[in-house]
């Protein structure tokens, strides 16, 4: 579920018998008699319409009074039992900073049972919180939000005009600006530690330790004079490197374990439409793991899985994020990011019950959330609403656009006061280039985009086949050992290359850099050897092959090592993200690309192709192909086309080069379309089985009628035999269905010449039974319209829409008295 809910127990008032309620969707109403002692007959009545549940209700004498004149089945004594108020209590512990306990029905009384509203408000039904790994009802959510609007127009006076047009408005937006300043901060923190822990496995600072490697090097008068390396061709200095890293995803790995929740779900062999089969399983599932993106979407689109966005996971997906992230390995922060901004705006639900008990309209929240954290993750506030729009949100009105766009401008003016990296800027590799492209150059475009389409598409495929064989054999048993393997090999092989021993992101701020000209050129001292080291390795100014050669070698070695330690890493137990290894890639290939295309520029400049270029001078920038290359893979992996402009546009300052970096998504897009039609976050979607209805895919049925597509084992709820819907048997048909993992489907009620007159879900009828926990398991339940009074029916059994009386009806009609155990469900 997007929210940290729970399951829901009866309230047990004094006397009462222990008992348990499922948890799930709730019925309308419910009434039911049963046999006491020697003749003597309780009466229990639950009346969802008109109580308040803030606190058991008795019968007064009044209403006992009514009952009597209204011809009553039975004596009913002046003690009734208490109204079994419901409360919400988490699966997860309660000894975290929220309270998981709401102490309210989810349709309360204040929402929808005014008296002055009539009959308007009448059939909705009592619906308790969602269950884990269900879906929820939009219909409802949304009758509900119009019931809650038409309660509040319907006060007038100074009170009403401030509640409907001052303080129901302002709700939303100030929910976003808090999520937004939420969101600027802690990407602050996580990108300020990141840093610093990261530069203790190279080394340390000697005026203070506390410092990162890039703040400590600009407090240098010279060339980073106060910042201490290990020795970087020593045993020693490579094994601090690897050990400290493999430290740093221990740890994150064991948060990620030990928050791991155990859920019960079908492991169904599916096809792209067809259940082939669906047997019951046990899993562990690890929220903290992964990016976050694929499980965000599937929320987004109305799935609900508990815990997954609350205050627990968010937590853990933060420390493990930035251990993860400093260690070295090919995990980037972006996706966990938008899981840690959509868990901010879940959470941040809690002070407004207009969005906390409404679950349709929470989502509005978390979409503006999901579109805050892209925007801190790359400093792109446009890029993060197009991303957002693009690639995560389900449904994207402008009311949501609007409030996405301003939740993650706050969180940008937030990152940016916060200044994690002492530069006062907002662009992360802001660049300077300072020379147009050329028409020769669309050639090498295109090729960098067929590249990340290409890549792209081996790249889900690969990622996919890993992951099946880690989850069905036995590396899936032992997560930790996993990552400690994967984290010590990818160390110790990526330390000889100096491209692959530095962090991602300066990894892509070396490559989208164009040479300095001059030693001045450079804004302040170089914060390490390491990276004087690679500016002198990436600028070559020669017309000899033989002076690029260990350059492109290096930059080959390079572009082999990130892309198999990619695919490997991409689905371990730690939190982990794909976009930034995804531009590491492209933007190693395209600056191979850049670099080979500079020196045909100064081997061959007589060329006619080359006629544009100035004599014995610099023609192209290879830093710009750096860039087309991000773009291009990065499309490749995800499908995502303008969210990725306008993202690298943001993150480099740049414009000029908008149309280069377009020709490599479209045709990077285009190529890996072909080769595989689904994005790795769909992929994922599929692999981990949640449901996501795709509303730009074109399903296309090769069946010529609707009843070749209809299933014929359905499980039916028939009205007009009774023997058949007792609690006992009704419990059991819950049972079979939840064992299939349709539990978030529903009964059709149908009558006995198979005419359909409904139909009730399985979350419905599950709480409807738990409520009649007292009554024999043999007593018969009868199914009416939620809009017939039930007190009216009870007493006149003519009142049913049946086609056929039940028998139980037929003799209360003639005789009241002989009425035995019925109990009334409204669907």
């Amino acid at each position: 579920m997007a929210s940290d809910q729970t399951n829901l127990e009866p309230h047990r008032a004094p006397g009462a018998s222990e008992s348990s309620s499922g948890a799930g969707g709730g019925a309308s109403r419910l009434s039911a008699s049963r046999t006491v002692g020697s003749g003597a007959e309780r009466r229990w009545s639950i009346d969802t319409h008109n109580r308040d549940h803030s606190r058991p209700s008795r019968h007064t004498s009044s209403q006992l009074s009514r009952s009597r004149s209204h011809h009553a089945v039975s004596k009913v004594q002046d003690q009734a039992v208490p109204f079994p108020m419901l409360r919400a209590e988490d699966e997860a512990p309660t000894s975290w900073l929220i309270p998981r306990v709401r102490s309210a029905l989810y349709d309360s009384e204040n929402l929808l049972s005014a008296a002055h509203l009539g009959r308007r408000n009448k059939g909705k039904g009592i619906r308790a919180w969602y269950t884990s790994y269900t879906t929820i009802d939009w219909l409802h959510d949304d009758i509900r939000e119009q019931a809650r609007l038409r309660t509040l127009r319907a006060i007038g006076g100074t009170k009403g005009w401030w509640l409907n047009h001052v303080w129901d408005p302002v709700q939303g937006w100030l929910l976003v600006v808090l999520v937004g300043l939420l969101c600027g901060l802690f990407a602050g923190f996580i990108s300020e530690w990141t840093e610093l822990l990261a530069g203790w496995k190279t080394g340390y600072c000697r005026a203070d330790w506390r410092l990162s490697q890039t703040i400590c090097c600009r407090m240098s008068a010279a060339e980073c004079e106060y910042w201490h390396a290990w020795e970087p061709r020593s045993l020693s200095g490579r094994a601090i490197f690897v050990v400290v890293g493999g430290v740093y995803t221990l740890i994150a790995a064991i948060l990620v374990v030990k928050s791991a929740t155990r859920v019960t779900m079908a492991n169904r062999g599916v096809s792209s439409s067809v259940e082939t089969s669906v047997s019951p399983t046990v899993k562990m599932a690890y929220y903290g793991a992964g990016s976050g993106i694929p499980e965000v979407k599937s929320i987004l689109a109305g799935f609900v899985i508990h815990g997954f966005l609350g205050v627990r996971i968010l937590v853990v997906k933060t420390f493990g994020l930035i251990l993860c992230c400093a260690s070295g390995i090919m995990a980037g922060k972006e996706g966990p990011m938008v899981q840690i901004a959509s868990s901010l705006g879940n959470i941040s639900t809690r002070i407004f019950d207009k969005y906390y008990k409404n679950e349709a309209k929470k989502r509005e929240i978390i979409s503006a959330a999901a579109a805050a954290g892209v925007s801190v993750a790359f400093g792109a506030p446009i890029g993060g609403v197009l991303f957002s729009l693009e690639e995560v949100s389900y449904f994207f009105p402008n009311k949501t656009m609007l409030r996405s766009l301003t939740c993650a401008l706050v969180a940008a003016l937030v990152l940016k006061a916060y200044d994690p990296f002492g530069t006062g800027k907002l662009v992360l590799f802001q660049t300077t280039y300072d020379m147009d492209y050329h028409w020769f150059e669309m050639l090498a475009f295109v090729i960098i985009g067929v590249f990340g389409g290409l890549y792209g598409a081996l790249f889900c495929r690969l990622n996919m086949a890993v992951n099946r064989l880690r989850k069905s054999t036995w590396i899936g048993r032992y997560p930790i050992a996993e990552v400690v393997a994967i984290t010590t090999l990818t160390l110790a092989v990526s330390y000889q290359n100096p491209f692959t021993r530095i962090g991602l992101g300066e990894l892509v701020g070396s490559l989208f850099q164009e040479c300095p000209t001059i030693v001045s050129d450079r804004p302040y001292p170089t914060s390490s050897d390491e990276e004087s080291e690679i500016e002198k390795l990436l600028c070559v100014a020669s017309s000899k092959l033989s002076d690029y050669l260990p350059l492109l070698s290096l930059l080959a070695l390079a572009l082999l090592n990130r892309a198999f330690f990619a695919i490997v890493t991409f689905g371990i137990k730690v939190p982990s993200g794909l976009v930034l290894p995804s531009m590491s890639i492209g933007a190693v290939f395209g600056r191979m690309v850049g670099t080979y295309m500079e020196y045909l520029t100064r081997a061959h400049s007589g060329l006619a192709v080359f006629s544009q270029c100035p004599a014995n001078s610099r023609c192209v920038i290879p830093g710009i192909y750096a860039l087309v290359g991000a773009g291009a893979t990065l499309t490749g992996a995800t499908h995502t086309t303008i969210a990725v402009v306008a993202i690298l546009m943001e993150l480099t300052g740049n414009l000029i080069y908008t149309l280069p970096v377009l020709v490599g998504v479209m045709t990077a897009r285009w190529v890996a379309e072909y080769f595989s039609p689904s994005g790795i976050y769909d992929m994922l979607l599929e692999h981990a089985g949640h449901p996501y209805f795709d509303t730009k895919t074109q399903y296309i049925h090769t069946r010529r009628t609707a009843a070749e597509l209809m299933q014929t084992d359905l499980e039916t709820v028939c009205v007009d035999y009774e023997n058949e819907n007792t609690l006992e048997l009704l419990s059991a048909r819950l049972a079979r269905i939840s064992e299939r993992g349709l539990a978030d489907g529903g009964f059709p009620v149908v009558n006995s010449r198979g005419h359909l007159l409904g139909w009730i879900a399985c979350a419905e009828l599950e709480f409807a039974i738990a409520r009649c926990h007292a009554l024999d398991p043999a007593t018969a339940c009868f199914l009416n319209n939620p809009l017939w009074q039930m007190d009216y029916v009870a007493h006149n059994p003519t009142a049913m829409p049946h086609y056929r009386l039940p028998t139980e009806f037929t003799r209360a009609k003639h005789n009241l008295g002989n009425l035995t155990k019925p109990a009334y469900i409204v669907v």
